[in-house]
């Protein structure tokens, strides 16, 4: 199917990789990707049309760190710093969780990330053959993994744990190519060298992008020193190979110089994630200085225990102001750069470069966002108001793949009310 989208301002992306805000132009979708960009005398026939007038037509928002089943913990622990956070509140919630449970929470995660406009997620947590297929049915973009952890060098604690791993990697199918598995540990801290250095051998053939949470807390980033002979995570995982292939890094605020040097040199992504950082009082990452060393950083919420929502609007209004903050200068944080990293650089980190940007030959995984709000008027600059005054709520449609998920409050792959209620039975059975 084919549909021309007019009557709206347009957020393409150049040939240089710039944005370009089109006033008077349409954009066509043919099957799953943008067919045409440009004057309507000039645009192909299409089967439908739709009038988006009063819209702005943007990248799908990439969510590049997320751990989407903890809607079912939302809140919990509030208050807590992120180990007393995890060991008191966190964990005893999540041994309790089953399947059923991790569906449910799905499903709850990708209705409020549709309905901000997020098309494509990282997704780490439990039980990821049930996250995926809720992800790949509801028609969401992501990538999923099997959590890595290892609490034994001489036994394996989980046992099965690498082979579990190795098995998603192998056998995930998706015939849509939307939804894909890669490697993940879940961290240095949660892992030992043994299990690290497997998943880097494993990696050699499979050459999957590899998920992992690095130098969350300063307390992190010193006890892997202490065990590891000077090392921080970063130089830890060079070491044992897992910066070999394609990684991003969730945090990173407390990466230091060398640090950078080498995320740089192999090509290793940062993953920003304000919100949570600072309600965990983790600190701010350097991402002032994460680009100055040529490195690629997204942005991520987090999970809904430490954020508490899935907003990727709110992650870029906060991302630009540490970044303004922290390096006491209002000319850095632009929005255009700002609104790179929750798209384009999100998709590359996840190693994807067929989506993140509204250009011919692209997946069309496409938003509108409204301007028919006083919030939103007058919209003299594009990009600094979808940073700087648009909400969640602002999204009126979001497309993957070529198909309309959410469109004006209505899901269409997802039955709202069925899933209300499997929620509230795993709230039920969960507290």
């Amino acid at each position: 199917m084919s549909i021309k989208f007019k009557n709206c301002i347009i957020l393409a992306t150049d040939e240089n990789g710039h944005f370009s805000v089109l006033k008077h132009e349409v954009l066509c979708v043919d099957t799953d990707k943008i067919s045409y960009i440009g004057p309507e005398a000039d645009a192909p026939y299409c089967d439908c049309e739709k009038d988006m007038k009063g819209a702005v037509l943007m990248p799908g928002i990439v969510n590049a760190h997320c751990h989407g089943p903890m809607t079912l913990l939302r809140g919990v622990g509030g208050g807590l710093a992120l180990q007393e956070w995890l060991e008191t509140a966190v964990f005893p919630i999540e041994d309790k969780m089953k399947p059923i449970d991790i569906e449910a929470g799905e499903m709850l995660a990708v209705m409020e990330m549709l309905a901000g406009g997020t098309t494509y997620v990282s997704e780490m947590y439990d039980f990821p053959w049930n996250s995926g297929k809720v992800l790949s049915d509801t028609g969401m973009r992501a990538n999923i993994c099997r959590v890595g952890l290892s609490f034994s060098e001489e036994t394996e604690i989980p046992k099965g744990r690498f082979d579990e791993c190795v098995d998603l990697v192998k056998n995930w199918k998706d015939p849509y190519d939307r939804v894909r598995a890669e490697f993940c540990l879940h961290s240095e801290y949660l892992t030992n060298e043994s299990f690290v250095s497997r998943i880097a051998e494993a990696n050699k053939d499979l050459k999957k992008t590899v998920n992992v949470h690095v130098s969350e807390t300063y307390r992190e980033h010193e006890e892997c020193k202490a065990r590891h002979n000077g090392l921080t995570p970063i130089q830890y995982l060079e070491k044992c190979g897992i910066l070999d292939n394609k990684t991003y890094a969730a945090h990173c605020v407390w990466v230091d110089e060398e640090d950078r040097r080498i995320m740089a040199e192999k090509g290793t992504s940062a993953i920003h994630n304000p919100s949570s950082n600072c309600k965990l009082a983790s600190g701010f990452a350097p991402v002032k200085e994460l680009l100055e060393a040529k490195i690629n950083v997204g942005i991520g919420t987090d999970g809904t225990a430490s954020n508490d929502n899935l907003n990727m609007f709110e992650e870029m209004h906060l991302a630009s102001m540490l970044i303004k903050c922290v390096g006491k200068d209002a000319t850095l944080g632009k929005a255009e750069d700002i609104i790179k990293m929750a798209t384009v650089n999100g998709a590359k980190a996840m190693g994807r470069d067929d989506t993140g940007e509204l250009k011919t030959g692209m997946k069309a995984d496409i938003i509108a966002v409204s301007l028919d709000k006083p919030h939103m008027f007058p919209a003299f600059d594009i990009p600094n108001i979808l940073v700087y005054s648009a909400q969640a709520s602002d999204v009126i449609m979001t497309m993957v793949d070529g198909n309309i998920l959410y469109e004006n409050g209505e899901y269409k792959t997802i039955d709202k009310e069925k899933t209300m209620a499997l929620v509230k039975e795993s709230l039920e059975r969960l507290y």
